[in-house]
């Protein structure tokens, strides 16, 4: 009975699920009620789709596909527009932790690097979050590429403001708020502290986020 009831609420809700044999998929039943306008793609071979408990996730697109690689969107995240997609490589993840709020963002994966978003963050709408550049960049002289992508580490606690881009190599550490419409580019050496600009670079020190406004 309880399928049928999630089979029909996925019809009401659009939600879609496009599997090939070979991959997993984990999604506790606390979170297949909690699934809004979403479709999830698996292909490839030996990649796995996990999520936790009492996950929400209302209008996205998530697809994986390549071959061993990882989406794992941990306990309690909220989701609420936008895209994850992990494709064309090997061994790599996007992983989302606990307690995490989104708002809207595009996570992109699709060369060798991966992207960790720690635990508690909060961003807001329209990020854009991209471990590549899609195209190359080549050496005039030696015809090599210059422009490998790299792994982006957000930790825990971090906040990020609306319309903001981060790409390849970017580093925040805790306590880290990204002001709205910032380019973040580069490796932070430290957390407690305001980012912004275009490239961003810290703009105050010794400070801390609130989900309330106190």
């Amino acid at each position: 009975m309880q399928r049928l009831i999630l089979f029909l609420r996925n019809l009401v809700y659009k939600n879609r699920r496009y599997m090939r044999e070979g991959n997993y998929l984990q999604l506790p039943l606390n979170s297949e009620q909690r699934l809004k306008k979403t479709t999830i793609k698996l292909r490839g071979s030996n990649n796995r789709l996990v999520i936790g408990e009492n996950v929400t996730l209302t209008h996205c697109e998530i697809r994986l596909d390549g071959k061993d690689n990882l989406i794992e969107i941990g306990h309690n995240v909220r989701f609420s527009g936008g895209k994850i997609y992990l494709g064309g490589t090997n061994g790599q993840h996007i992983r989302i932790g606990a307690d995490t709020t989104v708002e809207g963002a595009y996570l992109l994966v699709d060369e060798a690097a991966s992207i960790d978003i720690g635990r508690d963050c909060m961003f807001s709408t329209e990020i854009i979050m991209r471990t590549g550049d899609k195209h190359s960049i080549l050496d005039v002289v030696s015809s090599e590429r210059v422009n490998r992508s790299r792994d982006i580490r957000i930790a825990d606690r971090v906040w990020i403001g609306r319309d903001v881009t981060v790409l390849k190599g970017a580093v925040l550490h805790p306590e880290t708020v990204v002001a709205t419409r910032s380019l973040v580019s580069s490796a932070f050496a430290e957390g407690e502290c305001v980012v912004a600009g275009v490239p961003a670079r810290i703009v105050k020190r010794g400070v801390r986020w609130d989900r309330r406004l106190l």
